[in-house]
């Protein structure tokens, strides 16, 4: 078995699934409204920041954390939004599995 085919095979595997196409279709959706785009792009821009600051070392402030709440709850206030970021988290969620599945496969003896 070549690794690359079985990755060739996975990822059309993933863009038949049932997660990807929720996603997609949210996507099409929330992007033709532009003010709902600029409002998911904000609040992703914002999230970014926050993740960068905490990979680095940074602790984020009580009320940036706060903001970032805030914003979400604005955000997904909108049905087509919040359908979107719920599409999204089920589509990080199946990638986070399959990612552990091949972590655990790769572990030595020792690890296991």
């Amino acid at each position: 078995m070549n690794p690359y085919d079985l990755a060739h095979q996975l990822a059309r595997a993933l863009k038949k699934s049932q997660e990807f196409s929720e996603f997609k279709q949210a996507k099409a959706v929330v992007d033709t409204d532009e003010k709902k785009k600029e409002m998911v792009d904000d609040f992703r821009k914002k999230q970014l920041q926050l993740q960068r600051k905490q990979m680095t070392g940074g602790e984020p402030g009580e009320e940036e954390i706060q903001q970032l709440n805030n914003l979400y709850t604005i955000v997904t206030a909108d049905e087509e939004v919040k359908r979107l970021m719920q599409a999204e988290m089920r589509l990080a969620q199946l990638l986070s599995d399959i990612y552990n599945i091949i972590g655990e496969a790769l572990k030595t003896e020792e690890e296991q």
